[in-house]
């Protein structure tokens, strides 16, 4: 009778592992189609993304955003940040769920590498070079800001962007950016205020579309 009960319970752990496995897999090619396949884990076999992104946190941390930098590495090494080569130029990032088992943030190659390149692949002639870097890092910032928002709960994309212009409105009332002067006060002023204009933009655009059923 023993033997009967375990036989039982060893064939149901063995059924419930296999059937975890089955929806796990179809979960990964679901979130993988959605970015367009080819993603990987933005881990230490991947050097030029991880020096990418190592960079990116350096920077938020320069501007007193440690929290927000600490809060990406910690996902990053928990595996819920992949990179996305196939992304498509819309969009800086992306956050993918299926079937509650698989959850990430996606960051397109191309941004991670080179926010400039990712935002502005014909340079334009009438904005300054700095003002350009600067405008771009800021944005992959916000945009990763935003899909935090989305991994958080957040489902609608208006209220995601509300998020990331907070994030910005933030930094132009930090102290941070009262401790700029000169050119550099000018070209974080401009940065920013591009970026604020350019996410109530795509909040406006989100309101407007269908909601999802």
């Amino acid at each position: 009778m023993m033997a009967g009960v375990r036989n039982q319970i060893l064939a149901a752990v063995v059924l419930a592992a296999a059937t975890y496995g089955v929806l796990l897999r179809i979960a990964e090619s679901k979130v993988e189609t959605s970015v367009g396949g080819a993603g990987f884990p933005l881990d230490d076999t991947r050097h030029a993304e991880l020096a990418a992104f190592q960079r990116l946190g350096t920077s938020l941390a320069e501007i007193g955003q440690r929290a927000l930098a600490g809060r990406l590495e910690r996902l990053r090494q928990d595996g819920a940040i992949w990179v996305a080569p196939a992304l498509g130029p819309d969009r800086w990032a992306v956050f993918a769920e299926s079937l509650r088992l698989v959850r990430r943030i996606y960051i397109r190659r191309l941004a991670l590498l080179d926010p400039r390149a990712h935002l502005y692949p014909v340079t334009p002639a009438d904005i300054p070079d700095a003002n350009q870097s600067a405008f771009a890092w800021i944005s992959l910032a916000g945009a990763l800001r935003h899909e935090l928002a989305h991994s958080d709960g957040m489902t609608e994309e208006a209220d995601a962007y509300a998020a990331e212009i907070a994030w910005y409105e933030g930094l132009r009332a930090s102290p941070w950016l009262a401790s700029l002067a000169g050119e550099r006060r000018r070209v974080f002023d401009w940065a920013l205020e591009s970026a604020v204009l350019t996410a109530r933009r795509a909040r406006e655009k989100a309101a407007r579309a269908p909601r999802a059923q």
